[in-house]
């Protein structure tokens, strides 16, 4: 689904292409006190769409970023990650997203598109930013950027939902000679010790780093609940198009804001491998939740142990709205109709695979060049 690291610990370093002249990771400082018509806080898919649509409406928008390169955020994601989506669907305005030998990109890909994406528009995005606070101010927004103050007439919070490891308290109690990694610090297989690997969590991302690593460890999985396995034919770029022409029809040309095609799993979840086969050829084995540790055992919610050499917590990530002064819980800022946010003039584009934030971010793009 995503993906992109050698190592546990760090992106995956090399030169970067010619196009990335727009703004590379200049300070902090840069972002000088100023007014301004848009600030869109997060320069991933849903935020340059956004900028590069309003821009075609005459509309400025900043584009601000803690990370100190466009596409760090999936440079950060395992190595061997790829897309549920096929190349077209992942294509934003003005720019097609390149092809490839698989139809599904490498989150390589994904990052060197973005790039590339803000560098050819000619957006105005600033890296190596950390916005520390948004709050109301008049009819618009004042957000702390270092010791600038930047006022926005409107604010577009395109930060996406996974911010902060969501790893259990208990996690604490093993000793330090276990090797313990969120899935976002899981790299590549080789770069863990040998020995049994743990992991904690059945939903993507666990499944597949537990299929991949069961090629040279000794794998068990621990799963809280099962989750809906993907149709094969999710993999079929052709299914999808096909998908996007259903959707067209039922919805008009413009799709809707949201993730609606036929393809609804349940609660939203849905898994690509399949465990099942996975389990019947012993490349792994499955244990129930993990409930408690003690040293350097593991407890599962039927009384078994495991004393693993690693343990990597696929458990998810919690939302950090911490510094938006809005109505929030917590899940974060809360999101309303057309996805605009508590506060007039406040949009929030969070959850979804970057299709749905795409069309997510068309929608904002649409309802702010609309007002003056």
């Amino acid at each position: 689904m995503w993906a992109s690291r050698t190592s546990a610990t760090s992106p995956r370093s090399r030169t970067p292409p010619p196009w990335t002249t727009y703004a590379r990771s200049p300070p902090p400082s840069s972002v000088a006190s100023a007014d301004i018509d848009v600030l869109i806080i997060g320069a991933g898919h849903a935020g340059l769409g956004v900028a590069a649509r309003l821009k075609e409406r005459g509309r400025h928008a900043l584009v601000v970023d803690a990370k100190p390169r466009i596409g760090d955020t999936w440079r950060e994601r395992w190595s061997s990650l790829r897309l549920f989506t096929p190349r077209f669907m992942n294509t934003l305005p003005g720019l097609r997203f390149p092809d490839g030998a698989d139809p599904f990109p490498g989150t390589e890909e994904v990052a060197d598109y973005q790039e590339r994406y803000a560098s050819e528009r000619g957006l105005d995005v600033r890296m190596s930013t950390r916005l520390t606070r948004l709050r109301r101010e008049g009819q618009g927004f004042a957000a702390e950027i270092g010791r600038d103050l930047v006022r926005a007439r409107y604010a577009v919070v395109a930060t996406g939902a996974h911010q902060v490891p969501r790893i259990p308290a208990f996690a604490s109690k093993l000793d330090a000679g276990v090797l313990q990694l969120h899935s976002r610090e899981y790299g590549r297989a080789g770069s863990l010790p040998a020995g049994p690997v743990l992991v904690v969590g059945a939903r993507n991302s666990g499944v597949e780093i537990a299929a991949e690593l069961a090629r040279t460890h000794e794998v068990t999985l621990a799963i809280g609940s099962r989750s809906t396995h993907a149709p094969a034919r999710w993999r079929s770029p052709t299914w999808w198009r096909i998908a996007q022409l259903r959707n067209s029809l039922s919805h008009g040309w413009e799709p809707p804001g949201r993730w609606p095609w036929p393809i609804k799993p349940p609660a939203g979840r849905w898994i690509e491998v399949d465990l099942s086969r996975a389990e019947r050829e012993g490349l792994l084995r499955t244990v129930p939740r993990a409930v408690d540790a003690a040293r350097d055992a593991v407890r599962f919610a039927d009384g078994r142990e495991l004393r693993p050499r690693t343990v990597i917590w696929a458990t998810g990530f919690r939302v950090d709205d911490s510094w938006i002064d809005a109505p929030s819980s917590d899940r974060g800022v809360a999101i309303g109709r057309h996805r605009r946010g508590p506060l007039p003039g406040l949009y929030v584009l969070r959850v979804g695979l970057l299709a749905s934030l795409y069309w997510g971010g068309l929608a904002v793009a649409a309802d702010i060049a609309r007002r003056r």
